[in-house]
């Protein structure tokens, strides 16, 4: 997510269980939330070398985006750009220590082993691409979001893996001008993989300059959704295989039903967030999406734009008519003509989101860049709740619906500025404490609700001086009444 910046990845477990008081209003307090262990990842480190300009060496240890956790299926999933096969694609000699990227599994019940969901060695993710080019914010950057991969990922039906990633492996120029770009071949992508064989089963291009990033699954509609923040109309002026779609923000919605052998899942729609057809201008990008069950529709997070600093939530309906699981052979895409934006949600106190969760009574959790964390109501977007005592700086947000809380990875105002995992109260929502971690560039977490369990990527903090991990933050026990522990 974080529109303009990530960094670093891979894992780590804990299987303590919080003790939960089933009784009593929620108070503001730690809930006794600490370190409970760690997986440690091999270090990776991987260097960009520019000449522009001054010249440059930009190394990055630990390259990572999005995490996930399927309670049911018992798996952690980490987008890790880091790992993978070995790369000899070294972008002219720019780049030295390539991987091309995998997606991370981890075997909640058995945390000590670490496997990857890995593409074919001719299908490779984009891996971490090495860029000069200024247009989207800074130069000579090692991991360019824009064009780095994979990003994105969750689990559809407990039996797959999705994930987004950028534009096949190119070399962009290094000369600071738009015909960096000029041999970006636009194909974008989402990877499927199989949970049981853990093989890539589809490859379907999103027709995106940049990367294809985050995204959720609609599990009655059987439909996920996915994002390219960072397409911009100046750029994509000089990309001769840029489609219309292309040239703004857009998000795609595609059918999840399975397909044959060798089929691609079907585009069902979609939908440039350029100011037309009941949508923002989303020039600041668009951020993590989710889906409410109670409302059967998906909350986008569009951080702040050039007509609302705040930013917005917007509503997409992904229901519709017709037969969408013809194995991706209908390709006008008219089944998903009455898929569309039901409304945006105007945000107000320097939100700015790019996290989101959904949560009991009708919340959604913000995780907000700019100001404090925020909650909503999903039914008409009024605001619920501001958790003062957060202060921004956050990338992904999570619920757990096992002690009822919320958590953020943000950056908040520590000094010097390390990231936090900032903790609130579900019910009623309240800020409870944020924890330093001690890393810069942890912006992923993850939350287990069996555990009770939040799971945070980084690259030392608290892995240690130099280590990379997946650190386990649990509770030893906490104020907050949980109906699914009850329930469990």
């Amino acid at each position: 997510m974080l529109g303009r910046c990530r960094r670093f990845p891979q894992l780590v477990l804990g299987l303590a269980i919080a003790s939960l008081a089933f009784a009593g209003a929620a108070r503001a307090d730690s809930d006794g939330i600490s370190k409970q262990s760690q997986t440690t990842l091999t270090v990776q480190p991987i260097t960009c070398t520019f000449s522009e300009g001054t010249p440059t060496t930009n190394t990055t240890n630990l390259s990572f985006d999005i995490s996930w956790i399927d309670a049911p299926g018992r798996a952690y999933f980490l987008a890790d750009r880091s790992h993978g096969l070995p790369s000899t694609d070294t972008q002219g000699g720019a780049l030295s220590g390539a991987t091309t990227g995998d997606v991370l599994y981890i075997d909640i019940n058995n945390p000590t082993t670490a496997t990857a969901l890995t593409p074919p060695a001719n299908d490779p993710f984009a891996g971490v691409r090495c860029d000069a080019n200024a247009n989207f914010g800074g130069t000579n950057a090692a991991g360019r979001n824009e064009i780095t991969g994979p990003n994105g990922v969750f689990t559809v039906n407990h039996i797959e893996a999705w994930a987004g990633d950028a534009p096949s492996r190119f070399n962009p120029g290094q000369t600071n001008s738009a015909s960096d770009y000029a041999s970006d071949p636009c194909d974008s992508s989402v990877r499927v993989f199989n949970l049981i064989s853990r093989q890539q089963t589809d490859h379907i291009n999103i027709g995106g300059c940049f990367r294809t990033d985050e995204g959720a699954f609609d599990p009655a509609d059987q439909v996920a959704i996915f994002a390219n923040p960072s397409e911009q109309s100046s750029v994509q002026a000089i990309n001769h295989n840029a489609t219309a779609v292309a040239h703004s923000p857009f998000v795609t919605l595609i059918s999840t039903h399975p397909v044959a052998p060798g089929e691609h899942h079907k585009i069902l729609k979609q939908i440039n967030f350029d100011g037309t057809n009941g949508t923002v201008l989303a020039d600041m990008g668009i951020e993590q999406a989710v889906y409410s069950p109670d409302t059967g529709l998906f909350y986008v997070a569009i951080p702040g734009t050039s007509t609302n600093a705040s930013g917005y939530v917007a509503v997409i309906d992904p229901r519709h008519d017709g037969d969408d699981n013809d194995h991706g052979k209908d390709n006008d895409h008219g089944h998903g003509n009455d898929i569309h934006v039901v409304t945006n949600f105007k945000l107000t106190n320097n939100c700015a989101p790019n996290g989101a969760a959904v949560g009991p009574d009708n919340q959604l959790f913000l995780a907000c860049s700019a100001g404090p964390e925020q909650v909503v109501d999903i039914r008409n977007g009024h605001l619920i709740a501001v958790l003062t005592g957060t202060t921004g700086g956050c990338d992904e947000g999570a619920f757990n619906a096992g002690d009822n809380s919320y958590y953020g990875a943000c950056t908040d105002s520590n000094s010097p500025p390390t990231d936090n995992l900032d903790v609130s109260d579900a019910q009623p929502p309240k800020f409870d404490v944020a924890i330093n971690t001690g890393a810069t560039g942890a912006h992923s977490v993850a939350a287990d609700r069996v555990t009770v369990t939040e799971w945070m990527p980084m690259f030392g903090g608290a892995c240690g001086a130099g280590v990379a991990c997946v650190v386990v933050y649990g509770s030893t026990g906490g104020d907050d009444p949980s109906k699914f522990a009850q329930n469990h």
